[in-house]
């Protein structure tokens, strides 16, 4: 199926030679997306040393999602999934649970990876899709770039500059269940100073308690943002930035079923951060940079719980508080020694710190620092030719110091079409949920009454040996842009949990005593342990291809396939194999019609999987959304008034047995 699917892409470069000539001159303007993130140094997506996927602003609006996480539902291989219980969840080729530890994401080129759990709480970032100008995905390991949390690839968001939102905007949308979303942002571009503000509210029922399975959770959020964002220009060579966002949340969460074990509760979270840097461009493709960034979170979740639904003679007072933070200050200088030779260098410092009587049980705060050194160099050794290396040199709180290298190639085909070959290999630092957690349940009196995670043993960082060969080209003349790539994974010394019980219990016991005393619940049976092992090595291994064709007649059709196997031969729980579904897709269709009309359909194709952890057996889905926009005014204005449908076609479960529900909402966008 593989070689079906993409070796006629790469087959197809070769005739582009003979019909070349033919083709009109305004086809070559458009350029192929440049991109910062896959080496630091910006170049075209054909020059890339990684597979990167692009998501612009068009794309955004085209899809007719409002929340960010869905977005990444456009890019081949990527998994995403929304649950009741926490975050929504997004992984690239599997071996994802409820954290999602194995990708970094950034904002403007700071980390929001977070500091405890190592994912990301996509519905508390302090942005919003319509601040959005472009997401740059890295489909793979990118630690010789972003450091030991690039395991699986890295997430750029990149916010829009000021002087893009001149002026005033509003989007308001109302639709079921009660689903508000109100948006307002202001801008201002003076000669040496631009700004924008943006301020947001929402409010939505993500899951509807129905009082049967598949739907007996319920959730419903809300969250307010604000975001703003000030450029700082004193001469044409140096430019300042300033960013500060804050995101206040509120769930009310639980289930009718086992009400006593999981009541309905108000469960929030505040995220805050403040991004401080200086640019200065000294001389053609040259440039000196500085950033500091901090980033805060606070979550905030309490009730009392009880296993016996009947006649509850004891209870445990729940108290999941959570304070993490994050300091980062970094340097970056990019040099270009002549027309074929560039390099990036640079160095981070980086403090992180948690504190919480739950997940932390007398530790008090925990913190530690960790240091970067990178740097990449970029020789276009003939016309043909370009080769990049580089590398990172790191020491992380918990690990020893790594050095994460890649060297790759890319070969000029013809104009417009290349190859590319990588190779490297990486880390990822165990996080301080597998490191240092010691989680216990309490009594309303505070004493001890169980014990869930504990960090019983040290962890060796998880390794990555990668490869890749991939194919990007361009067909102006059929107005086709196409990407595509076969890549091996080799992980190795793989983190996952296990449990055991204690208590002198003859199955599944635990080698070790109960690292706290403790007077259990008669109803919770023995107790069980939960702990982070390096269990062992796997293989992951596939390939996906990218079609973006513009037809000027039939519209624009973005469509991504992606094939994935797992082999976890190593490991001792073979869960993971499933982790992956062996086949995902994705097909976006957009038209403009006469009169100001736009439709837009989006279809996503989902294989049978199993979440691991957390998750649960997820079976095959398809999800289609409509959306049907009629712009009003000019048509450069950008007002409009749209209709979205998502889901439309059945209602199906993801992540667990948690039924997504269908939605549909009507969206007016003006613009002054």
């Amino acid at each position: 199926m593989l070689k079906r699917v993409l070796l006629p892409a790469l087959f197809a470069a070769s005739a582009q030679g003979a019909w070349a000539e033919e083709v009109s001159e305004d086809l070559f303007l458009a350029e192929l997306p440049t991109v910062l993130t896959a080496s630091r140094i910006g170049q075209a997506t054909l020059f890339a040393p990684a597979p990167v996927t692009v998501i612009d602003r068009e794309t955004i609006r085209a899809s007719g999602f409002t929340e960010i996480h869905d977005l990444f539902r456009l890019v081949p291989g990527f998994l995403v999934a929304d649950w009741p219980e926490g975050s929504p969840v997004v992984v690239n080729h599997g071996l994802g649970d409820a954290h999602s530890r194995r990708m970094q994401v950034l904002v403007d080129g700071r980390s929001v990876y977070d500091a405890y759990w190592g994912g990301v709480d996509w519905q508390d970032l302090p942005l919003r899709v319509e601040d959005i100008e472009r997401i740059e995905v890295v489909r793979g390991p990118n630690q010789a770039t972003y450091g030991a949390n690039a395991f699986q690839g890295v997430i750029n968001i990149i916010t829009r500059e000021p002087a893009e939102d001149y002026g005033l905007g509003v989007v308001v949308s109302r639709g079921r269940r009660g689903m508000t979303d109100n948006y307002a942002r202001f801008g201002r571009s003076q000669e040496s100073l631009d700004w924008r503000v943006s301020l947001s509210k929402r409010e939505m029922s993500g899951f509807e308690d129905r009082g049967y399975e598949p739907a007996y959770w319920g959730e419903d959020v809300e969250r307010r943002v604000v975001n703003a964002r000030v450029a700082y220009r004193p001469d044409t060579r140096q430019e300042w930035m300033l960013q500060v966002g804050l995101s206040r949340g509120e769930d009310w969460a639980g289930k009718s079923v086992e009400a006593n074990k999981y009541p309905f509760h108000t469960r929030g979270a505040d995220s805050n951060f403040v991004q401080l840097a200086w640019r200065n461009s000294y001389a053609a493709g040259s440039e000196v940079s500085v950033q500091y960034y901090h980033f805060d979170r606070s979550e905030r979740e309490a009730y009392l719980k009880s296993n016996d639904p009947i006649s509850p003679t004891e209870w445990l007072a729940v108290d999941y508080g959570l304070d993490m933070r994050r300091d980062d200050l970094e340097f970056q200088q990019i040099h270009s020694f002549s027309t074929s030779l560039q390099a990036v260098w640079g160095l981070g410092l980086r403090r992180d710190a948690a504190k919480s009587e739950h997940y932390l049980y007398g530790l008090g705060t925990v913190d530690g620092n960790q240091w970067q050194l990178f740097g990449n160099v970029d020789w276009q050794a003939t016309p043909d030719w370009l080769f990049h290396v580089g590398g990172m040199v790191e020491r992380h709180y918990l690990t020893d110091t790594l050095f994460s290298p890649r060297i790759a190639a890319n070969y000029v085909l013809a104009p417009n079409h290349a190859l590319r070959i990588s190779m490297g290999k990486g880390y990822r630092a165990p996080t301080l949920f597998e490191g240092k957690t010691h989680e216990v349940d309490r009594y309303p009196d505070g004493s001890p009454a169980d014990i869930g995670y504990w960090a019983v043993q040290p962890l060796d960082p998880e390794e990555v040996a990668f490869r890749d060969v991939g194919y990007v080209g361009r067909y102006p003349r059929l107005g086709l842009d196409v990407d595509a790539r076969l890549f091996s994974e080799r992980y190795g010394k793989f983190i996952d949990s296990q449990s055991c019980r204690l208590e002198g219990a003859t199955k599944s016991p635990c080698t070790f005593s109960a690292p706290v005393s403790y007077t259990r619940p008669s109803w919770f049976g023995n107790s069980k342990l939960f702990y982070f092992y390096n269990s062992g090595d796997l293989h992951v291994y596939g390939g996906d291809l990218t079609l973006d064709w513009r037809h000027p007649v039939l519209g624009r059709f973005l469509y991504s396939v992606a094939y994935t196997r797992i082999d976890a031969d190593g490991l001792a729980d073979q869960d993971a194999e499933l982790s992956a579904p062996i086949h995902t897709s994705s097909l976006l269709w957009s038209k403009t019609f006469p009169h100001g009309w736009t439709v837009s359909a989006g279809r996503y194709h989902v294989g049978f999987m199993k979440w691991p952890n957390d998750g649960d057996l997820q079976p095959q889905y398809d999800r289609i959304d409509v959306k049907i926009a009629k712009s009003l005014g000019r048509p450069d204005s950008g007002d409009e008034i749209a209709l979205t449908l998502q889901n439309v076609n059945t209602r199906h479960t993801e992540f667990d047995d948690y039924l997504v529900e269908r939605q549909a909402f009507v969206t007016l966008r003006l613009n002054w």
